[in-house]
């Protein structure tokens, strides 16, 4: 527990220095650390998941999904006020490694590049608003998931893929990102968005838990039981934003449309 606290506050300083050089100097760092952060867990995908051993199978699709989210965050900031890449590879690959090394950097790069929209499309007020709100759907709902389940859990919500889920800790997440979303929303002044937030707030709850119980999945079926160790306390990368990378582009949607 005091491995994963010290990792969680080094974590939380990085990002929140990120936030304040890209938000006050300039919007393409918070554009390259999330770059970066996406590159290095789609390696543990590749790498651990897909058992995919070699390096230049493993750095390509890792420069590809860097490459991405700078294209799709791009692209999503015009949206809000194709790039083509050729895999050439002969190796003897079964279609799951084909999948996981051409297609799922696709899929994450969108996803985070989605994260970097949702901060820099609008001003930072906004920006931060969003980011909190994706988090809150995320991360605060994971946690109150875990401590409500902990206590009163009884229900196996799916235990094929996740046997520890509970739906009494799924309901209680749920009502922890309730509360937080009215907080987030009264303290930013947007008391238009009060009704729109809380209507969305359970979908994109649920989305997180869908989130995560895919990551589960794969885990599973492969037998691991994280994506790597480079957080200590807490696995790799995609562990820890597996259900943010279901949210952040709904979130984003949401935001292209005026819904919240």
């Amino acid at each position: 527990m005091k491995q994963r606290i010290i990792s969680g506050a080094i974590m939380g300083g990085i990002v929140a220095l990120v936030l304040l050089l890209g938000l006050l100097v300039e919007s393409t760092i918070i554009t390259i650390f999330v770059a970066a952060v996406a590159a290095l867990g789609i390696a543990e995908l590749v790498r651990n998941a897909a058992k995919v051993e070699n390096k230049v199978l493993i750095i390509m699709p890792m420069v590809y999904t860097a490459v991405m989210v700078f294209i799709f965050a791009a692209l999503n900031e015009n949206l809000y006020r194709l790039n083509c890449t050729d895999y050439a590879y002969n190796e003897e690959l079964d279609l799951a490694k084909i999948a996981m090394v051409c297609g799922m950097p696709i899929i994450y790069s969108f996803a985070f590049s989605c994260i970097v929209s949702a901060i820099t499309s609008a001003n930072a007020t906004k920006g931060i608003y969003y980011l909190l709100l994706i988090l809150n759907f995320a991360c605060v709902c994971d946690m109150g998931a875990y401590f409500v389940g902990v206590k009163f859990g009884k229900t196996k919500l799916c235990p094929v893929i996740s046997p520890k889920k509970t739906v009494e800790g799924a309901l209680g997440g749920i009502m922890s990102s309730i509360i937080v979303s009215i907080i987030i929303t009264l303290c930013f002044g947007f008391f238009d968005k009060i009704l729109p937030v809380l209507l969305f707030t359970i979908p994109l709850c649920a989305a997180g838990m869908a989130g995560d119980l895919f990551a589960s999945i794969i885990k599973r079926k492969v037998g691991l039981k994280d994506y790597s160790n480079l957080i200590p306390g807490h696995g790799g990368i995609l562990d820890r934003v597996d259900s943010v990378l279901f949210i952040s582009p709904l979130v984003f949607c949401l935001m292209l449309i005026g819904a919240i």
